[in-house]
């Protein structure tokens, strides 16, 4: 328990977390695509037949067939990746910025 304890210290700075400047979040918000772009922006997405055994990294569940493609390849629910754009600009697993065509 205390190597997993550590590992955590590691890789997570609280100290830098909690002095990061407010308006650093602000900014970032200011950058997100409001309800309407995101929606365009995964409608634009191509959708694709996932096989067997395939789950979608943001909900963690299999795909009922078919998911939406980011430009990078990987492959999300339509919801799961409408809702991560929401609050994101970029893909859940490999972070590559997500531009709006």
């Amino acid at each position: 328990m205390l190597s997993s304890r550590m590992a955590m210290d590691e890789m997570f700075d609280l100290d830098l977390a909690l002095t990061m400047p407010e308006d650093s979040t602000a900014e970032a918000s200011k950058r997100l695509p409001d309800a309407e772009s995101t929606r365009h922006l995964v409608d634009e997405m191509p959708t694709v037949v996932v096989g067997c055994g395939g789950q979608c990294s943001v909900c963690m569940e299999g795909f009922g067939g078919a998911g939406k493609q980011v430009e990078c390849g990987h492959v999300f629910h339509e919801n799961c990746i409408s809702h991560w754009l929401s609050i994101h600009n970029s893909c859940p697993l490999c972070r590559r910025k997500v531009v709006s065509t």
